[in-house]
């Protein structure tokens, strides 16, 4: 009897002793106690639930390791439930529990766990917020723009990026990529199409043509401008000799002289 009554004493001792530890606990997410709890009164703080308990924390605990615990205590994984935000992060998310209406995933896109279907209320283990996202009531095909095309001639292939794209009714949600089965094959618009079927023999033809032409026209205007260069430079040089002759001409009298007839 003295037995059982040492062993309730020191069980209501260390009980004592652990619920008088008060802890920071977060506001969302989890976390590992930061000492000893007793295992039968746990050690979570109001609003949280128990998901794990280890007297080393399985290894999980953040540096510096907890410290094993006595007898009758352990540290325990506790979790805070909370609602779902709405977002539009579960899109990006592979990880996310379909709700009909809704998607609940982590904002982290960790695996999400839900408490209650019906007020969704759940955590994450990672400390990442419990996030909600409407599933869109439309869906629409979204074609972005052509790439070049693959040759310059004789026919080639150019591309462009067409999504399928969700849109919910709160406008306030951007609308996001979804699965293609979403939206109607019949109204996709095309990924790919034909381009620059010109003949390549032609457009060289044509091109030689053209060269061929403006480089006679070149020569043209060439010829001109020295025939006309020419013309000025025998201008001016006929010009010239003309008026060395007229300025180098000697001017004066012829006098005779007659002598005297005895």
């Amino acid at each position: 009897m003295e037995k059982w009554r040492s062993k309730l004493f020191l069980l209501l001792l260390f009980s004592h002793l652990s619920s008088a530890i008060s802890f920071n606990h977060p506001s969302h997410g989890c976390y590992w106690t930061e000492s000893c709890q007793n295992k039968w009164v746990g050690g979570c703080g109001a609003g949280h639930v128990i998901i794990n308990q280890s007297d080393d924390c399985n290894g999980l605990c953040p540096e510096p390791r907890y410290p094993p615990c006595l007898p009758f205590h352990t540290h325990f994984h506790c979790c805070k439930t909370e609602s779902p935000k709405v977002t539009d992060k579960c899109s990006k998310c592979k990880n996310k529990i379909d709700y009909g209406d809704e998607y609940i995933c982590c904002t982290d896109c960790s695996d999400p766990y839900v408490t209650d279907k019906n007020t969704k209320l759940g955590y994450c283990k990672t400390g990442a917020e419990l996030a909600m996202q409407l599933k869109p009531k439309v869906f629409k095909w979204v074609a972005g723009p052509w790439m070049q095309c693959s040759s310059p001639c004789d026919g080639g292939v150019r591309y462009r990026d067409v999504e399928c794209f969700g849109v919910t009714e709160d406008l306030s949600i951007p609308h996001y990529p979804v699965d293609d089965s979403r939206c109607s094959r019949e109204e996709m618009p095309a990924r790919q199409e034909p381009c620059n079927l010109r003949s390549c023999a032609g457009l060289n033809t044509s091109n030689s043509h053209i060269r061929r032409q403006n480089g006679m026209s070149a020569w043209v205007v060439t010829f001109f401008v020295l025939v006309g260069v020419a013309a000025v430079g025998g201008l001016g040089f006929a010009g010239y000799t003309l008026y060395k002759r007229r300025t180098s001409s000697q001017h004066g009298y012829v006098y005779i002289m007659l002598e005297g007839y005895s």
